[in-house]
């Protein structure tokens, strides 16, 4: 994957020469944004890979597991994602919440409600 990136970065730099300096730059700057991208999308794989993972050790089923580990709030964890179906809202603390926490919380709750809906856990 990097390799590929300073591929292309050698490539625009060489071609570069018929272009002016802030050409290059601007080059550099998009080359550099998308190596983020990439590694923010390799990133969210792992932690997708690590959910579904912790699903299918406790649930064994595929389909159902698949969409909770792409569904997740990305902060949310297998183990969060049941403690917080198990336990009561009072209990979370849900009142004294602020908006985004709470957003969080029914997120979290939704995707139990959407993977089963969609007859994943069959």
């Amino acid at each position: 994957m990097h390799r590929v990136i300073l591929v292309m970065l050698c490539i625009s730099l060489s071609a570069s020469a018929a272009f002016g300096q802030d050409d290059v730059m601007e080059k550099i700057r998009l080359l550099e944004q998308q190596i983020q991208e990439l590694k923010l999308l390799k990133e969210q794989q792992s932690i997708t890979a690590q959910k579904f993972t912790d699903c299918m050790r406790a649930v064994d089923r595929d389909k159902f597991c698949t969409c909770v580990g792409n569904n997740l709030p990305r902060e949310i964890g297998f183990e969060q994602y049941v403690h917080t179906l198990l336990t009561p809202r009072e209990k979370l603390g849900y009142d004294s919440m602020n908006v985004e926490q709470k957003k969080v919380v029914d997120a979290t709750i939704a995707v139990r409600e959407k993977c089963i809906e969609r007859g994943f856990f069959k």
